[in-house]
């Protein structure tokens, strides 16, 4: 789960660096063996600028890793399951690296496939939802701007050659200077591909020595004597002659290393549970109490691995933007957390209340969207002492979508008055949002404080499973959507009549028509006392400022702080 940084945690850091003496080095605490809900409290946002990532990228040291990490969350889940402001940060990240790629001349060719990424990533999202991108569209329209900013600085690099005056170059060094510089290249890739820039490069570079170093350098020496042992070349000056076949058949076999990929990685200490750079340190609980090695030791647990690495796909398990990790919840604590069902990809996003926990927003995404999408929309809306739930709906065929997957709560044959619908689709999602609601009555959120709520065919779904919920709801909010199943209702109606409904469309709308919207409106109010419908000019399917400011006065109103 991922949520944004507080304002007083960076508060705190700029009064620690106030005082040049009182310096910290950049470093940041992590949750670790907690509930999925816990999870939320490690924030992406709050780490990258705790670590400094944006400084990491002129760090020669840092910047392979920095790079690493960039394309794992550009080529993962895809920068619209980040919150708002974590996207803004990715690209602000991945502009900072195209500037200092085009300042200093190096690595082009890890810009080069950052913006290949980043073009993928352009088609892919235009495509979603009939060729509009999904969630705020001024968000998209200020991503699609820096895109094209990091596009025009790749596209003007030109290698320039060093001036005649500067000297000595690569070709002036002695031989030997060279094969020490070579000697010091630990990705095979850079090997061969440096070969071909050069003869003498080519000529050192098919000295078995170079390869006996990397061999040395990345496998332990029982995985050598494996291999060797394999090949049969237990003969010394046989070996020798076969280093660089040595070397492949050792990275077939067992892999490289990725952390020995990096000039310099992330590490986790074990003792305080914080990630920080290992040039730069951290205040580790040891040095502030020097006999807390003893009683770790006291308590059976070697000292050796106090710290360990972290690659960047490790690196994004803390943010369950990862594969899952090895973490394990506390029972007690998970006894009423909402778990992923058949109707949910995987657990819902969770942003925690700020104060004692005494009401609850669950919002449903739209059609190809998740529950990432709209979780920082969403908690900027929430009273200190409501929690944030946004679940995210199964990949599956949609008929509307030529049969695509996509992430969806039930099937659209098409957007229509007339046209059948996927009712076992739309009660089994309603059965999963019953589920998500019943969770929280039993975790002690009186039914009249849960605030149910979506968008498009998320928005759908939060009237019917709102409607037809026994228990009084604190309120439904509908945004540019339309009443499923409309000929059924006030039928299949099993809540009070007097729950509040909060129905919103922009009249500009070009997938979910308006008159849709004031159709759904007219039923509702047929048999609803207090439904209301708000029309935002000049909208079309996505939010607005003036539309979140009205969703906010009606959570305000419904589900006063306790």
């Amino acid at each position: 789960c991922i949520s944004e940084c507080s304002n007083s945690s960076d508060t705190e850091n700029d009064n620690e660096n106030e005082n040049g003496d009182n310096e910290v080095q950049p470093h940041c605490h992590i949750t670790l063996k907690c509930t999925r809900e816990i999870a939320g409290f490690n924030g992406l946002g709050e780490a990258v600028r705790r670590l400094d990532f944006r400084s990491s990228v002129r760090d020669g040291r840092r910047f392979n890793y920095v790079c690493a990490l960039l394309r794992l969350l550009v080529t993962g889940r895809g920068i619209t399951s980040l919150p708002g402001g974590a996207q803004r940060l990715l690209l602000q990240m991945l502009e900072e690296v195209a500037t200092y790629v085009s300042d200093s001349q190096q690595n082009i060719n890890v810009l080069r496939g950052l913006v290949q990424q980043l073009r993928a990533l352009l088609n892919q999202e235009n495509q979603k939802c009939w060729g509009k991108p999904l969630g705020s569209q001024s968000l998209w329209a200020e991503h699609v701007q820096t895109i094209q900013r990091i596009q025009d600085i790749a596209s003007q690099i030109e290698i320039r050659e060093p001036g005649p005056n500067i000297r000595p170059k690569l070709h002036d060094l002695p031989e030997e200077c060279v094969r020490e510089i070579i000697l010091r290249i630990t990705d095979y890739k850079d090997l061969e591909a440096s070969a071909s820039a050069w003869s003498l490069m080519a000529a050192l570079i098919s000295e078995q020595r170079v390869w006996r170093e990397l061999s040395h350098f990345h496998f332990t020496k029982q995985q050598i004597d494996v291999i060797l042992e394999k090949m049969c070349l237990q003969d010394t000056k046989e070996r020798h002659r076969n280093w660089q076949a040595i070397y492949h058949a050792l990275r077939k076999m067992y892999g490289v290393r990725e952390e020995l990929q990096y000039a310099e990685i992330l590490a986790f200490c074990r003792l305080c549970r914080c990630l920080f750079w290992p040039s730069a340190g951290h205040p580790c609980i040891v040095d502030q109490c020097p006999d807390f090695r003893q009683r770790v030791q006291d308590a059976g647990n070697s000292n050796s691995n106090e710290t360990q690495p972290v690659p960047p796909a490790k690196f994004l398990q803390y943010f369950s933007l990862g594969e899952e990790g090895d973490g394990e919840a506390d029972p007690a604590s998970t006894k009423y957390a909402p778990i992923a069902s058949k109707g949910m990809a995987a657990a819902p996003v969770i942003i925690p209340s700020v104060a004692k926990h005494t009401s609850t927003l669950i919002f449903l995404h739209g059609l190809g969207d998740t529950g990432h999408g709209w979780a920082t929309s969403m908690g900027a809306l929430r009273t200190p002492d409501m929690k944030v739930i946004c679940p995210t709906a199964t990949p599956m065929p949609v008929t509307m979508n030529g049969g695509f997957r996509l992430n969806s709560w039930f099937d659209l044959k098409s957007i229509s008055i007339s046209d059948p619908e996927d009712e076992e689709g739309i009660k089994r999602a309603t059965r999963t949002v019953h589920e998500l609601i019943q969770s929280e009555i039993k975790a002690g959120i009186a039914s009249n404080r849960i605030m149910l709520g979506g968008f498009s065919q998320g928005g759908a779904l939060a009237l019917y499973a709102g409607l037809t919920f026994v228990e009084p709801l604190a309120g439904i909010m509908a945004l540019s959507c339309w009443l499923p199943m409309h000929k059924r209702f006030p039928g299949d109606r099993k809540c009070p009549e007097t729950v509040p409904i909060l129905q919103c469309h922009g009249d500009c709308d070009p997938i979910v028509f308006y008159k849709f919207g004031q159709l759904s409106s007219s039923v509702l109010k047929s048999f609803m006392q207090k439904s209301h419908f708000q029309t935002y000019e000049g909208l079309g399917h996505s939010a607005c400022d003036a539309e979140l400011a009205d969703m906010k006065n009606f959570i305000a109103s419904n589900v006063p702080r306790q």
